[in-house]
């Protein structure tokens, strides 16, 4: 396995059968990504580390829960890793600065790059054929872990335009991404 990445299943064995190798392998393949996510979510380098490794640690105790009929591993983790920085963002109360996505979609420091999983690449270009409107919605609630009802307040509109936009972004880039795959 040394010489060519892991199939996505293998992975998911090893970390299901509680192979220490596994976390390895993730953080060689996805730990740029997760680490990014960290990054821009908390605001700062060293609340993203703490929290990296907390979401590094869920990952690990919550491998047998991981279902691949539910989601890719990509997913798996990157949602694992979201809720672990929601989680510090609410215990620590406080809001990290909101950072558009042109410019911080997969914004890794030079010593954590490795090269990004498959169904990672092309994302930022997808978030950008959103409407303007649709986009800020996914920002904030996947990049700064707003909930709705924040997103309403803060943006002035009523909760029911938040969760009309956040479904027509998510299923516009559900027909973006499968219209690219079958190209």
């Amino acid at each position: 396995m040394k010489n060519k990445a892991p199939k996505e299943e293998e992975i998911v064995g090893l970390l299901q059968d509680g192979r220490q190798e596994a976390i390895s392998i993730i953080y060689d393949n996805y730990g740029a990504v997760l680490f990014g996510l960290c990054v821009r979510m908390m605001g700062s380098k060293e609340d993203a580390e703490e929290v990296f490794q907390e979401a590094m640690i869920k990952i690990w105790r919550y491998a047998k829960s991981y279902d691949p009929n539910k989601a890719r591993l990509y997913t798996w983790m990157m949602n694992v890793t979201r809720n672990a920085c929601i989680d510090q963002i609410r215990k620590n109360d406080r809001r990290p600065q909101i950072q558009d996505v042109e410019t911080n979609v997969y914004k890794v420091d030079a010593v954590h790059q490795t090269d990004l999983p498959v169904d990672h690449i092309g994302l930022k270009k997808e978030l950008e054929r959103l409407r303007p409107e649709d986009r800020k919605v996914l920002e904030l609630a996947y990049f700064q872990g707003f909930t709705q009802g924040e997103i309403a307040k803060k943006l002035n509109v009523p909760l029911g335009t938040v969760k009309t936009r956040a479904r027509k972004a998510i299923n516009e880039l559900k027909r973006f991404l499968a219209k690219d795959i079958g190209s």
